[in-house]
C-alpha cells in the first residue's frame, strides 16, 4: 500500500521538478534575450517583490504571478504591475479608473502607503494583474538565479533523476537476461 503511494509521490515530485527547471530555464533564457522585457510564460509573468508598499497583502521575499490583462478590464481594487520607467516595476492597487481625454489611466496606491501615487498609469504602462501570490518564493527566484542555486536546485536533481532512469534500466535488462539464461 505504501509502495505505490511513495512512487506516485516521486512520479508527481519528478514531474514538477521538470516543469519548474523547463520554466526557470526558458525565463532566464528569454530575461537574456529581450533585456527590457518581464520574462513571460505563457503569459504569465513571475516577479519578486522588493518593497512592503503593499503590506500585508504583499511583502517582501514573495513572489506574484502577474497576467496580461486587457486593460479596459481593469477595474478599481485590481491589483496591477505597471512599468514606472525604464527600469522600475511598480505593483499597486487601484484606487480610481480615469478616463481623462478618452484614453485610460490609473490612480494607484500601495496598501500601505498614506498617499496615492503621484502620477496616473497610462495603459501602455500597465504588465499585467495579480493572479496569484507565492509566499517567500522571490528568495528562491533570486537563489535559483545564481549559478550556485541554480546548480544546486535544478542541475543536481536532474542528473539524480537521470543516474535513477538509468540504473532502473540496466536492471530490467540484467533481469531479461537472467531469465534467458535460465530458460
Amino acid at each position: 500500500m505504501i509502495r505505490p503511494f511513495l512512487k506516485w509521490t516521486g512520479n508527481i515530485l519528478t514531474v514538477a521538478l521538470l516543469i519548474i527547471a523547463a520554466m526557470s530555464v526558458y525565463s532566464i533564457l528569454q530575461s537574456r534575450m529581450h533585456p527590457g522585457q518581464v520574462p513571460s510564460i505563457l503569459g504569465y509573468m513571475p516577479m519578486s517583490v522588493l518593497t512592503g508598499s503593499m503590506r500585508p497583502v504583499l511583502e517582501p521575499g514573495d513572489m506574484i504571478i502577474a497576467r496580461k490583462k486587457d486593460p479596459g478590464s481593469i477595474q478599481t481594487g485590481d491589483v496591477i504591475t505597471y512599468r514606472m520607467d525604464a527600469n522600475t516595476l511598480v505593483t499597486h492597487r487601484v484606487v480610481e479608473v480615469v478616463n481623462k481625454d478618452g484614453n485610460l489611466q490609473l490612480r494607484t496606491k500601495g496598501d500601505a502607503n498614506n498617499t496615492e501615487d503621484e502620477k496616473l498609469v497610462a495603459s501602455n504602462q500597465i504588465i499585467g494583474s495579480l493572479f496569484v501570490r507565492i509566499p517567500y518564493g522571490g528568495y528562491a527566484a533570486k537563489f535559483i538565479r545564481n549559478p550556485a542555486g541554480f546548480f544546486i536546485l535544478i542541475l543536481i536533481p536532474i542528473l539524480l533523476l537521470i543516474v535513477g532512469e538509468v540504473k532502473k534500466v540496466t536492471t530490467a535488462l540484467e533481469d531479461n537476461q537472467k531469465k534467458k539464461q535460465s530458460s
